[in-house]
């Protein structure tokens, strides 16, 4: 009585689980290729906006420390009301010996009583030695803005990218364990007609439905895993639904190129290196600009003006010409204290390129290493699945004959899906390492 109630128990603890697994699966899954998840990774991730955002605002930067080196124009215009007018009369002015005409024929206003004026000025600056030296190093900072957005725009598609194996190796897991469940089904019926043929006792029947029920708890788990792999997915790309990647084969038996060639290359295209090197550039800039300071600026400005009062002139418009000299012989110390700024900036730079140049370093070798070693793992895994595989179905057909117990075909079984599932691991674990190594490479465009 106690054995057929635990049976029963069983049956509905492993009903109630793979009902409750099967959820996911009613709930529509957009798929892409990986070539499509990174592409509209690019177009519409929250993160790369806030990254791209961050370039615009030293470009424009950069824009404004142009404004030195170019022309500016200036339109003016006024209302002047004074207290009195002061006007000469010439024609009540009698000079003897004047000839006639000498003196202006109407009145001079020296000042008006009102008088509405309009003005325009241009201004154009010929020597400002500093101003293109600190426009160069706003932008060499542009530029090590833009290497950085770059940067963080590769890690987030290599982040992509491992994801999407991850929820490969998820749903290889999810496939394991639903042929773990029939297997498990089959050997339980196997061990019910030998239970009724009288070569094995009850007991093999309630080990065989533990193991079912096993199973399925391993199946629902695996499910409750892929969903929540292909909904970091689609949070990645910005939505809230699920997402599928479809991806390429992975085998086991590609190896990395020498470890000479790979720091080489990634040298040559990691942009965080690029963005220090900008950062050299920059101090470098500010240090000349701190420099260029003590130099005198010269600029040339026009103007034309005109009023509804004549001008002393006797004319109501008019124009200046005008070669401005600005010559600083002291600053309080501004050029000193920038010079000092800009080269304590420089050992900075230098410092940190170096540190940025031996983690890349290390970095590609370590990833070079990983992949190795998930390569092997893989290969390994294949190995000892092929072998489990053996050996459960020679358990199964020994139990069959008579010759093997129940014990030894469940056994086998369980060997078999820990074999499934290191293989599903380690090739979800080498797709991960190939990725950090192109990541290392600078290869993620």
């Amino acid at each position: 009585m106690k054995s057929s109630r635990l049976t029963g128990a069983l049956f509905l603890l492993a009903f109630g689980l793979e009902h409750a697994t099967r959820a996911e699966d009613d709930r529509p899954l957009r798929a892409l290729t990986l070539d499509q998840a990174l592409a509209e990774l690019d177009s519409q991730s929250p993160a790369l906006v806030q990254v791209r955002s961050r370039v615009a605002d030293a470009r424009a930067l950069a824009t404004q420390a142009r404004v030195p080196l170019v022309p500016t124009v200036l339109a003016a215009g006024g209302y002047t009301r004074n207290s009195a007018d002061a006007r000469v009369d010439f024609s009540k002015i009698q000079l003897p010996g004047l000839p006639a005409g000498a003196l202006p024929s109407g009145p001079l206003v020296i000042q008006p009583l009102s008088v509405w004026t309009v003005s325009g000025t241009v201004r154009v600056p010929l020597v400002v030695p500093n101003a293109w030296a600190d426009w160069a190093a706003a932008q060499r900072a542009a530029e090590s803005v833009a290497a950085t957005a770059e940067s963080a725009r590769l890690q987030l598609r290599a982040s992509l990218a491992q994801a999407a194996w991850a929820a490969a190796a998820a749903e290889e897991i999810v496939d394991v364990s639903e042929r773990a469940v029939t297997v498990a089904d089959e050997h339980r019926n196997s061990a019910a007609r030998s239970v009724t043929a009288g070569t094995e006792a009850p007991l093999s029947v309630l080990k065989a439905e533990t193991e079912v029920v096993k199973r399925q708890s391993d199946l629902a788990q695996a499910r409750a895993d892929r969903e929540r792999s292909h909904l970091a997915l689609g949070v990645l790309l910005g939505k809230t639904e699920p997402l599928r990647v479809l991806l390429p084969p992975v085998g086991a038996g590609e190896v990395p190129q020498q470890v000479e060639s790979l720091v080489a290359e990634a040298l040559q295209s990691r942009p965080e290196f690029m963005a220090q090197a900008a950062q050299i550039r920059v101090a470098r800039a500010q240090i000349t600009a701190a420099r260029l300071r003590w130099l005198p600026q010269i600029s040339g400005s026009g103007a034309v003006f005109a009023a509804d009062v004549p001008y002393p002139t006797g004319k109501k418009e008019g124009w200046r010409l005008t070669l401005d000299v600005l010559w600083p012989l002291y600053d309080g110390g501004l050029a000193s204290g920038k010079r000092d700024q800009a080269e304590a900036a420089l050992v900075t730079a230098r410092a940190a390129a170096e540190a940025q140049g031996l983690s890349i370093v290390q970095e590609v070798q370590d990833t070079r290493r990983d992949v190795s070693v998930a390569g092997e793992r893989l290969r390994l895994a294949e190995q000892q699945r092929d072998l489990a595989t053996a050996a459960a179905a020679s358990a199964k057909r020994t139990f069959e004959a008579g010759v093997a117990s129940s014990l030894d075909v469940l056994d086998a079984n369980d060997k078999l899906y820990q074999a499934d599932v290191a293989m599903a691991d380690a090739r979800g674990r080498l797709g991960i390492a190939r990725v950090a190594l192109d990541r290392a490479l600078g290869r993620m465009r």
